[in-house]
């Protein structure tokens, strides 16, 4: 009986919808004469329609020509039996005649007007878009620009000062006086800061007074092995561009200057003072004889020199022309390859010697980090400006001018083509009518005071007309015309219509006519226009009446309510249909979490809700990819069904599949949540039903309505669910059925036993499979494995796949553990973690205040004395400070470092691996333990009716109530320890057993509490290993937060002995 109106249902709702609407149809619970009266209204109302469409055709393709009304009159003529209604159609018509000439001109006018005002308008909106895509680009242009600049140019004095003080450093560690300083391995260093700011050669000259001239030319004399190293430094690291050649000579043995600044530059000795010889360059000088003069004989320097004793700063010089000595201290090939390598020339006859060149000066000083000790020396660096406008552009861009400019009055000009830059010459050479695009970008701080002989830099920027050309185009032109032309064809397409519309005016007023006479003869004036009226009510009806199904599909679309009015009157719902239908075939799962009740009652809400919401959302994923529909959830039940509110043949085996792939998602995300929510959350698994059938599903409309269904598919999928087992997927045997017939029976193993099913008897159920190979799914239980879960999901009609899941490995300090011990490190560590930040916000907002002594971490007991001895009674806590909780701040904005984390980490694995593989005293049962505490402490609340005065805040109450728990982060630390160390190296035995088995132990502890104080002893030993420094660092700072440290530890872990009669008293 059941198949019967199954197949009857299903034959109801595959007939076509006009046969359903006939059978549906009033008509046969009506008399004869209603009957007939309602087909006389259909007659009626299909009439009136035809009279109305004919008058809207006639409104809207009328013609007022003298042709058209002639035709008019014509047609009444014939007609002599025409009413007087049928009188006004004509004369309707007639009168809307000269409307419509007079509209027809008018079109044509405004056509012709709008296509030229949109041609011209069309012009000026591409190319108004052609000047703003410009306007934008260039300014992107310049942004980039900008950011490499300063990105360039940004460090470079910060470089300079660190290599000032390497070479103060230097003479320090090597115990010399400046000047007679030689820093070893200047090249490195020397590279170094070039590459890092571009610099092309840098130079340290110490200052040397007159009576120490003599001693300065014997010692640079019998130095000067630093050229050989630094060349050798050179050549290894693959500076020299061009020529690896250095000229093999000696350096000037004396320190001199040039006679004349015009060549030849004779030698002659320094008459400058304070001397100023130059001595350590990098790159090393391709003219030894470079070495030794005297920088002081230089304008610049000399001019520079007590600026930068007065100021002690690094300065900038003017744009200098460094052709005289730059010969000396670079090969001509290298320094031409260098320049190469960045900029062009608008003509070839002029070197890389004659580009913008500035001096960056740095002070030496005596004294590390003292800027008021004496300048000993200057490290002078060539700033070349070609190395700062490379790749500032695209490739194949050009037409930007840079203009480098300074506050002492020099400009010079480069244009920028992609990754190089030509150099046009001195002098500001941009193209004048680009002014308004200016975009200066200042190389210097902005509050940097302008001194006199300190040059900043600035970089203009402007757009040229090559830039310009690259972005016109002929797009406004040819839009214009394109536009020009449509509104032409328009006005002729118009004209074309107009006639041939005129023409089949003539059979719509005809035909108007006729209908309307005849209209008029069936029914008075009065009631035609009431059925008109009703014909137009009916009409709203028919579009607003949706069929249940329809309405069903828009509720589950939307998410929410069809209708608003829905919402807003409560009677609405009692003048519509309600929103149900019938599925047929459908197939239905309810999942629940097996084990969750336990699990839950040991977790905090946050948690509990985290695992839900991560669990459902990734079951909603693979529903939506497999096509499932999901029906609601309820605690940790989900709900889904397939077959609605698309009806699909496949439905068995789509949700077989979806089962499957819930159960292996399930197996991964449990693995990984563990980390975040403890132990034994790898434990849960999901315990699924399924069953086929149909099932009544709709809306209930009201407050929060929502999409249910009904029926007793729905009571035999939750039965399948309910007497299932965990990690299994248990359907009834209508699912089995059509999974048969489906070709996929190898998915399927019948139940050995006959479930009993509320309401069902004894039932005969199967188990669907995960592996398609018998040999696979033999391998476990369940099909699922801890090394991996993979997907064997056959291809199915509706071609969809699953990729392999597979278990996360362990990092590589945890590889000597389980992947489930190494979840369990790792949740540890972060709890534990989390205390340590408290201890250290609470040490930080102390501010280390009072008298401290350094920890005495050789903690030797005295002989005879065992860790017993060290119980007390009281263990006294620190007091409570308001001032401090209120300075406080938030723990998780603390930053441990990576390496106290590290250290932790290897701490907790270390215990882990120290803990015996016996049934109870194992690792899992500690983190337990962890768990337990860590709730504990989180749970410690203050009762509603605790009063101690209203001058106390709720911290110092909550303080008072719970002896100083709750407000000592260290307290909290050290119970938390306590219970993941408290079982270390354990046997599995009692103390009793223990003293026999291990008579050594027994005598070292004095028999009492031996796995106890044995596992203190191992983990504290442990904790003081020197690997463990800086987490032992973080713990405690001092002897006394030691002491107290080790005394919590030992009062906890030891109270945990409870056959211990003296330990119970305390």
């Amino acid at each position: 009986r059941s198949s019967g109106v199954r197949d009857i249902c299903y034959l109801l709702h595959q007939q076509p919808p006009k046969e359903r609407k006939k059978r549906d149809s009033p008509i046969h619970y009506h008399t004869n004469l209603q009957s007939k009266q309602q087909q006389s209204n259909m007659v009626s109302r299909n009439m009136l329609y035809s009279i109305r469409e004919s008058r809207f055709m006639v409104d809207s393709f009328v013609d007022g020509d003298s042709e058209l009304q002639h035709d008019d009159d014509e047609a009444e003529e014939e007609d002599n039996t025409d009413t007087a209604d049928s009188n006004g159609v004509v004369k309707a018509v007639s009168k809307e005649t000269k409307k419509v000439r007079m509209w027809r001109y008018l079109v044509i006018f405004i056509l012709l007007v709008a296509g030229a005002s949109t041609s011209a308008l069309t012009y000026l909106i591409l190319h108004g878009a052609e000047e703003e895509d410009f306007d934008t680009s260039y300014a992107l242009f310049a942004d980039t620009i900008k950011d490499a600049v300063t990105a360039y140019f940004s460090d470079i004095e910060v470089v300079f000062d660190g290599l000032a003080e390497t070479i103060t450093g230097a003479a320090i560690t090597s115990g010399e006086t400046f000047p007679f300083v030689t820093v070893p391995m200047f090249e490195v260093a020397g590279e170094h800061s070039r590459q890092a700011t571009g610099i092309e050669t840098l130079t340290f000259a110490p200052f040397v007074a007159e009576d120490q001239r003599e001693a300065w030319e014997a010692y640079a004399w019998k130095n000067q092995g630093w050229l050989d190293e630094s060349r050798t430094i050179g050549r290894s690291s693959g500076e020299i561009l061009k020529n690896s050649q250095h000229l093999e000579s000696p350096i000037t043995p004396i320190i001199y200057e040039h006679e004349s600044i015009e060549p030849p530059f004779s030698q002659i000795p320094a008459v400058n003072t304070p001397f100023l010889p130059a001595w350590h360059t990098s790159p090393p000088p391709f003219f030894p004889g470079y070495v030794n003069y005297n920088l002081m004989s230089e304008f610049l320097v000399k001019f520079t020199n007590p600026i930068i004793q007065s100021t002690r700063v690094s300065i900038f010089s003017m744009i200098v022309d460094l052709t005289r000595l730059g010969s000396t201290a670079t090969n001509e090939e290298d320094h031409n390859a260098f320049h190469a390598q960045f900029t062009e020339k608008m003509d070839n006859s002029t070197t890389g010697f004659d580009h913008p060149h500035s001096l960056l000066m740095t002070p030496v000083f005596e004294k590390l980090n003292d800027r008021t000790s004496p300048i000993v020396g200057m490290v002078y660096g060539v700033v070349p400006w070609d190395r700062y406008l490379t790749n500032l552009l695209p490739e194949g861009t050009s037409g930007v001018f840079g203009v480098l400019k300074n506050t002492c009055g020099q400009s010079h000009t480069y244009t920028l083509t992609g990754r190089k830059a030509i150099y046009l010459g001195e002098g500001d050479l941009h193209e004048r009518s680009w002014n308004r695009m200016k975009v200066v970008i200042n190389l210097h701080d902005p509050d940097t005071p302008v001194i006199d002989g300190n040059c900043l830099y600035s970089l203009e920027i402007y757009p040229s007309d090559e830039l310009h050309v690259e972005w016109e185009t002929k797009m406004p032109t040819i839009f214009a015309s394109v536009v020009a032309t449509t509104f032409v064809i328009m006005a002729l397409t118009f004209g074309l219509y107009d006639r041939f519309t005129r023409q089949r005016n003539k059979k719509v007023v005809r035909a108007a006519a006729k209908t309307d006479r005849i209209v008029a003869s069936l029914f008075p004036s009065n009631v035609r226009d009431r059925l008109l009226a009703e014909e137009e009510d009916f009409e709203k009806r028919q579009q607003g009446e949706r069929g249940a199904r329809t309405r069903l599909k828009d509720f589950l679309a939307n998410d929410g309510p069809i209708d608003k009015d829905m919402e807003a009157t409560d009677d609405f719902m009692y003048k519509t249909k309600p929103i149900a239908d019938l599925f047929p075939e459908t197939t239905i799962m309810f999942a629940d979490i097996a084990g969750f009740s336990a699990w839950s009652s040991t977790r905090e809400p946050s948690q509990v809700f985290l695992l839900l919401e991560s669990v459902y959302r990734a079951f909603d994923e693979i529903a939506k990819r497999r096509r499932v529909f999901k029906v609601e959830t309820v605690g940790d039940c989900y709900v889904a069904a397939a077959g609605l509110p698309e009806a699909r043949r496949d439905h068995a085996v789509v949700m077989a599949r979806f089962a499957r792939e819930c159960m292996k998602k399930m197996f991964s995300l449990t693995r990984r949540l563990e980390v975040n929510l403890g132990p034994d959350t790898a434990d849960l698994s999901l315990r699924v039903g399924m069953h086929s059938g149909p099932v009544t599903a709709g809306v209930l409309r009201g407050e929060r309505s929502r999409f249910q269904l009904f029926g007793d598919t729905m009571n035999t999928a939750s039965r399948m669910e309910s007497t299932g087992l965990a990690q299994k997927i248990q359907i009834s045997q209508e699912t089995a059925d059509l999974l048969f017939a489906a070709s996929k029976g190898r998915w399927i193993v019948q139940r050995d036993d006959r479930v009993v099913a509320k309401g069902k008897g004894e039932l005969q159920t199967y188990w669907l499979q995960y592996h398609t190979d018998k040999s696979e799914a033999a391998s476990s239980d369940n099909g699922l494995s801890e090394e991996s879960v993979e997907d064997d999901v056959s291809n199915g009609s509706d071609g969809s796949s699953m990729e392999p899941v597979e278990e996360e490995e362990p990092r590589p300090e945890y590889k000597h553990v389980s992947a489930k011990t190494a979840r369990l490190i790792d949740w540890n560590k972060d709890i534990l973690l989390r205390l340590l930040k408290a201890i250290v916000a609470r040490r930080q907002a102390r501010n280390d205040r009072g008298p401290s002594t350094e920890p005495d971490e050789n903690f030797d007991r005295a002989q005879g004395v065992t860790i017993l001895d060290e119980v007390k009674e009281v263990v006294a806590l620190p007091a409570f400070d308001p001032s401090v909780v209120k300075r406080e701040v938030e723990p998780d904005t603390i930053e441990l470092g990576e390496d106290v984390e590290e250290e932790l980490g290897r701490y907790i694995a270390t215990v882990a691996s120290m803990y015996q593989d016996n049934p109870f005293h194992n690792f899992d049962h500690a983190s337990h333990v962890t768990l337990s505490v860590s709730k504990l402490l989180t749970r410690i609340v203050m009762p509603s009716d605790f009063d101690v005065g209203s001058n106390m805040t709720k911290s110092q109450m909550l303080h008072d109530h719970t002896y100083g728990i709750t407000s000592d982060p260290l307290t909290q630390f050290s119970c938390v320890l306590s219970a993941l160390i408290h079982d270390v190296d354990h046997s599995g035995v009692p103390n009793t057993q223990l003293a026999k088995e291990s008579r050594n132990l027994s005598d070292y502890y004095k028999g009492r509490s031996i796995a106890e104080q044995n596992s203190v002893d191992m983990a504290w030993e442990l904790l003081m290993d020197p690997t463990f420094a800086k987490l032992r660092a973080t713990i405690y700072k001092t002897d006394e937060e030691m002491r107290h440290f080790r005394q919590l530890i030992v009062n906890v872990v030891l109270a945990t002995d409870i056959m211990d009669k003296d330990l119970k008293t305390l």
